[in-house]
């Protein structure tokens, strides 16, 4: 398989995990690349059985996709592992280095640096990393913006994006922060948050990429 088609898959993934219903247009957003040329991948992918065409839903993994999605995850996340605790890179440099070697290690690579790695189950972004043959399932899947009440939450997992990151970096949020939500103003999409002595309101469309987890 192309590392293009790859990514393609991964695309597809990451749009459904926000989206009820994906679209030729998300996935050319979110790739940047053309509408044609999303049309044209689209095909082959559906002609390989990798994605399926739901009315409801746009386009689905098939039980042949999601696997495949699956590796790619665990392959990147092992990655990040390694680059920050060996190679001492910084968070916000790691992504880029693992979307390319994420096409390139073999799977033999993959299994020997989750022995040398001693079986991490998370990466340093907080996203889970599923055993080898396990599909992903993310441990901590409830983002800022679906919180339903106040109180008391630790920030658990964030979206793998460097503009992100350097949002977070500059306002001193990190993974592991517990905060405290104290308000969700549904007019202006903001999410009021208070830790360290500090608040911040937090619009929308980055709350959807912060991960919390509620605590008691």
């Amino acid at each position: 398989m192309t590392p293009n088609k790859e990514d393609y898959l991964k695309c597809i993934y990451e749009i459904g995990q926000e989206h009820e219903k994906i679209n030729n247009k998300q996935i050319a957003a979110k790739m940047q690349v053309s509408a044609p040329a999303v049309s044209e991948m689209i095909k082959k992918m559906l002609a390989e059985g990798l994605i399926a065409k739901d009315k409801a839903h746009g386009y689905l993994l098939t039980g042949k996709g999601l696997p495949l999605v699956s590796d790619l995850y665990r392959k990147h996340r092992l990655i990040e592992v390694f680059l920050v605790d060996y190679l001492h890179y910084a968070i916000d440099e790691i992504h880029q280095e693992a979307e390319v070697l994420e096409h390139t290690v073999s799977a033999a690579f993959i299994e020997r640096l989750d022995r040398v790695l001693e079986y991490p189950r998370f990466c340093p972004h907080g996203g889970t990393i599923p055993k080898k043959g396990e599909l992903l399932k993310e441990t901590y899947h409830l983002p800022l913006n679906r919180a339903k009440k106040s109180g008391s939450y630790c920030v658990r997992r964030i979206h793998d994006d460097f503009l992100l990151l350097d949002y977070l970096a500059k306002h001193e949020l990190k993974l592991g922060q517990l905060i405290e939500l104290r308000q969700v103003d549904s007019y202006a999409k903001t999410y009021t948050i208070v830790y360290n002595g500090k608040k911040l309101d937090i619009p929308e469309n980055i709350a959807a990429q912060i991960y919390i987890e509620k605590k008691e």
